[in-house]
């Protein structure tokens, strides 16, 4: 290409962009139902190694009714902050089917549950003799109410910026990459533990997936092991972007069907 044709070309392309613009997507209303990550933990106790257990579970979980404000901190235009919420909270029944295998101190796992939709994970720990750690990582599909309402804006150098206003009231699935770690104490049949569940909702708006802010809950819990079942309780503390948001209670009903 010689020089005359790159100049046409570049000249072709300015003129182009001059009349045609940019577009852009300004979401103004964001209402979104929630909840909070669910748990995920080890054994609970001590694992022989080379053995194996299978675990269903039955939580109630009870958390304070709250709007919690996710509006992002570039959001506001003209001075007027848009209206991002999380509603969270209420009363949730959940339950999880775990399968856990113990090679020398390692443990692994596989588990899928439900807490307004399913969730399902893969566990890599340490267990021993008093105590055991470890990492989880799945993914989320929760299921849940959408409202927003934005607008679709072309704008040019050389002319009138063009909105088209879009809305939409739905029922719908927000997968969310999920995960987390635990650490627990055994003194006898008593266990206590502590674990951290993360996700990120990403919802569908007027056909574009939008990453939305993250929910980290802290479940703080104790429990009594018999034979073959358990039963937990405990307190859920639940962050959004690092800053405070809810409370609440768990309790728990485990069967080892292993």
């Amino acid at each position: 290409m010689n020089l005359k044709h790159f100049i046409f070309a570049l000249l072709c392309s300015l003129l182009a962009l001059a009349f045609t613009g940019c577009s852009t997507t300004h979401v103004q209303k964001l209402h979104m139902t929630v909840s909070e990550a669910p748990e995920v933990h080890g054994a609970n106790t001590y694992q022989k190694p080379h053995s194996a257990s299978l675990r269903v579970t039955g939580n109630i979980n009870a958390n304070a009714r709250k709007n919690v404000n996710v509006t992002p901190e570039d959001s506001s235009k003209n001075g007027k902050e848009d209206e991002w919420i999380y509603k969270m909270g209420g009363l949730e029944f959940t339950g999880s089917a775990e399968f856990l295998y113990k090679n020398d101190e390692a443990i692994l796992g596989l588990g899928i549950g439900y807490n307004d939709g399913l969730f399902h994970y893969i566990i890599f720990g340490d267990n021993e003799s008093f105590y055991e750690y470890g990492f989880f990582f799945g993914f989320y599909h929760q299921f849940g109410h959408l409202n927003y309402e934005g607008k679709h804006c072309d704008a040019a150098l050389f002319g009138e910026e063009n909105c088209t206003p879009f809305s939409d009231r739905k029922n719908d699935y927000y997968l969310g990459v999920l995960g987390g770690g635990f650490a627990g104490l055994f003194l006898g049949n008593l266990f206590i533990n502590y674990s951290v569940s993360v996700y990120a909702p990403v919802a569908d708006i007027d056909g574009s997936a939008t990453t939305i802010s993250g929910i980290y809950s802290n479940y703080f819990t104790v429990g009594y092991r018999f034979k073959w079942a358990e039963l937990s309780a405990g307190l859920i503390l639940t962050y959004v972007d690092e800053g405070y948001a809810n409370f609440g209670f768990t309790s728990g009903l485990s069967f080892y069907l292993l």
